[in-house]
C-alpha cells in the first residue's frame, strides 16, 4: 500500500475516532461519579455535537493546517484548545441568538458555560491530541 494511500486512511480514521473522545470521555466521568444509564445517555448526545463540528470546522482547520505545515503535536493541541474556544462561543451565540442577552436564562447559560469551560478544553485537546496520534500528518510530505 502506498504512502499517500495508508495516509489518507489514516486521516479518515481520525475523522472518525477522534470526535468520539468527548463522548468516552464524558460517559467515563458519568460512571465514575455513579450516573446510571439514563444519566449515560448524555455521552451519546455528545457524539451527535463532536461529529458535526469535526466536520464543519475541524476538516477546514485540518486542511489549512496541513496546507501551512502546521503539523507537529504542538500544533495540533492548540488548535485544539482553539476550535474548544470556538465551540463554546459558537454554542453561546447560538443559544443567546434570539437577540435577549439579558434574559436570565441566557445568562444562567453562559454561566454554565464558564462552568463547562474546563470540561469542553480537555474534551477539545485530547481529540486533537487522538486525532493527531492517528493521523500522523507530520508523517505526510507533501511535494
Amino acid at each position: 500500500m502506498s504512502s499517500a494511500r495508508s495516509g489518507a486512511y489514516r486521516t479518515v480514521a481520525g475523522f472518525v475516532v477522534a470526535p468520539m473522545m468527548p463522548a468516552l470521555i464524558l460517559a467515563g466521568v458519568v460512571l465514575t461519579a455513579g450516573g446510571n444509564s439514563q444519566t449515560l445517555g448524555y455521552a451519546a448526545f455528545v457524539g451527535y455535537i463532536s461529529y458535526p463540528f469535526a466536520l464543519l470546522v475541524g476538516l477546514p482547520s485540518f486542511l489549512l493546517m496541513r496546507r501551512w505545515g502546521w503539523n507537529g503535536l504542538r500544533a495540533y493541541a492548540l488548535a485544539g484548545l482553539i476550535l474548544g474556544l470556538v465551540f463554546l462561543a459558537l454554542f453561546a451565540g447560538l443559544a443567546g441568538f434570539d437577540g435577549e442577552a439579558a434574559n436570565s436564562a441566557w445568562l444562567n447559560l453562559l454561566a454554565n458555560l464558564v462552568f463547562l469551560l474546563p470540561f469542553v478544553m480537555i474534551c477539545a485537546l485530547a481529540s486533537s491530541i487522538v486525532f493527531w496520534l492517528i493521523a500522523r500528518p507530520d508523517l505526510h510530505r507533501t511535494v
